[in-house]
């Protein structure tokens, strides 16, 4: 028994040296949006946030060369808003807050269908106490299982061992920048073809997000989602954790801004209530008195050619959509 316990706390403090090095090296990885602006020392007017939309359509660089205000892409790919807040939190937890804050929403954001909450991009800061709530939330399995040494990052091994290599490596190089320092993820040059329908898809798409990489060889499955009726179903959840992001910024100053990009107006022609979804989000924006910006009537949104997917913009497309874009951040800089 003596020998079985012993081996135990041997194996239980393996456990806890190797949780503390891949918190270390979690840190380290500049690559990861929460890792570099957990760092401090950011000090931007705009910042950017939602999901993949903005992630893939908003270059700072373009943007803040019509506007004169420096801007940070936070958008990250999938999310939902409780994990749009848990970042929103940790980056002013450690940076000073910005001005303007624009949140993407979009009918697809209240629908549990779409976008997800990544638990494994929180394990380095479950020490938070706010974090943990959130976690306990949105993931309970999960959260029963993270007291125990390692077993944050081994419940999501898959995604977590590839960041701590990467995070050895910034660490040895020492000053290591983001691949993606301002936060934008442009597509590749995307190629066309028509298929038998003849609308234009794209043939081959690449998301990349750091070291999270998908490639799609067949892009019309993006336009199929909407091929049929989309009705969209409201979930409370995410409700309120989109009030708790208004809420947040609130005590910080911030004037947000929820906003959508110009959508492919082919497929908002398959979205029976859309129009009730943005009333929604319109009367909850008042209730918070923050501003909904739609941008759905730019003409931009008749050409396919002008976006990679229903509702995400391609780089020519991102830039037009960016100069009607920056009226705002011009017209509520300070």
């Amino acid at each position: 028994m003596k020998k079985f316990m012993l081996a135990l706390l041997t194996v239980v403090l393996m456990m806890w040296v190797l949780e503390k090095i891949w918190d270390f090296l979690i840190l380290e990885n500049k690559n990861i949006k929460l890792s570099y602006v957990t760092t401090g020392a950011h000090d931007h007017k705009v910042l950017i946030h939602g999901p993949c939309e903005p992630l893939f359509v908003i270059s700072p660089e373009y943007l803040d060369s019509i506007t004169g205000v420096k801007s940070y892409n936070f958008g990250l790919r999938h999310t939902d808003f409780a994990d749009n807040y848990l970042h929103l939190y940790l980056y002013l937890q450690h940076n000073k807050a910005p001005e303007q804050l624009y949140l993407y929403v979009t009918p697809e954001s209240f629908d549990l269908r779409f976008n997800t909450f990544h638990t494994f991009r929180f394990a380095a800061w479950m020490t938070d106490s706010v974090v943990r709530e959130v976690v306990k939330e949105m993931d309970p399995s999960y959260y029963s299982y993270s007291w125990m040494p390692f077993l944050k990052y081994a419940y999501y091994n898959t995604y977590k061992t590839f960041d701590a290599l990467q995070g050895l490596k910034h660490w040895l190089s020492s000053g290591k920048s983001p691949y993606f320092k301002d936060g934008h993820v442009p597509h590749d040059p995307t190629l066309y073809s028509s298929d038998t329908t003849g609308y234009v898809a794209p043939r081959r798409l690449t998301y990349a997000n750091g070291n999270e990489c998908t490639t799609l060889e067949n892009g019309t499955v993006y336009y199929e989602t909407y091929d049929s009726a989309q009705r969209f179903i409201w979930d409370q959840l995410r409700e309120k954790y989109l009030i708790k992001m208004l809420e947040l910024a609130g005590d910080y100053g911030i004037k947000v801004f929820l906003y959508e990009s110009t959508p492919y107006w082919g497929s908002i022609a398959h979205q029976p209530n859309r129009s009730y979804f943005l009333e929604k989000t319109k009367k909850l924006a008042l209730e918070y008195k923050v501003d909904y910006l739609l941008f759905d009537s730019l003409k931009l949104g008749q050409d396919k050619l002008n976006f990679v997917c229903p509702l995400i913009l391609g780089e020519q497309g991102g830039k037009l959509f960016m100069q009607e874009f920056a009226h705002s951040i011009i017209q509520n800089k300070k």
